[in-house]
């Protein structure tokens, strides 16, 4: 069974290693930004997503390429990450689902990775072509199925911006109803949570959602 885990090519278990049973699921949180790209006839082509890790994985993540948290990170070793990182999100469809006028649309293999390292934190930034740009109302989901990681949406007007977008489209932001409770307080324990594949339902009650309409 794949697992998240792969995010960050491997250096989670160093992280996990330190964790004390009361974190448990999730053990990665994320926070996110999107860009949705339209190409010069108001077709969305393209999402760039920028994805921020927690400043505690970071950490573990710099030092796993032998970096100091604490001085400048080598640009190169930040490339190999984003490269890496890209390349096995594919796995886990890059915890993406976008659908236009309620239809699932088919997304490309990401494409120019980089990632950065400022104020203890890693940011991750890819792009994710549509295999068919299509026009209609988008709605962008990120998420993982099996809540190993948490997806949140930035504050403000930083949740997502439109490039190249017909002027009467608008974005609306939909952040989770559910609060994650403590597994313990479920009754949860981690051995629940491995057991859950990815095509399991039990994220989608986190997914935070952007739609624009047009």
């Amino acid at each position: 069974m794949l697992r998240p885990s792969r995010l960050l090519v491997g250096l989670l278990p160093a992280a996990l290693a330190a964790a004390t049973p009361a974190l448990a699921h999730p053990h990665v949180w994320i926070t996110t930004r999107a860009e949705l790209d339209y190409g010069p006839d108001g077709i969305l082509r393209a999402v760039r997503h920028a994805w921020t890790f927690d400043p505690t994985y970071s950490a573990f993540a710099i030092q796993g390429l032998g970096q100091s948290t604490t001085g400048p990170v080598n640009p190169a070793a930040l490339a190999a990450l984003a490269r890496d990182n890209a390349e096995n999100l594919s796995d886990n469809a890059y915890f993406t689902v976008l659908k236009v006028n309620g239809r699932k649309v088919d997304l490309g293999a990401a494409a120019d990775p980089a990632m950065t390292f400022s104020d203890g934190q890693l940011t991750l930034r890819f792009t994710l072509p549509l295999k068919a740009p299509v026009a209609g109302t988008a709605s962008l989901e990120v998420y993982d199925p099996t809540y190993f990681v948490a997806f949140s949406l930035a504050e403000g007007g930083e949740v997502a911006t439109l490039v190249g977008a017909p002027a009467a489209c608008r974005v609306t932001a939909h952040r989770p109803k559910t609060t994650a409770p403590a597994p313990a307080a479920t009754g949860m324990s981690e051995a629940f949570f491995e057991a859950i594949t990815a095509a399991s339902t039990y994220g989608v009650q986190f997914a935070n959602r952007i739609v624009v309409a047009c």
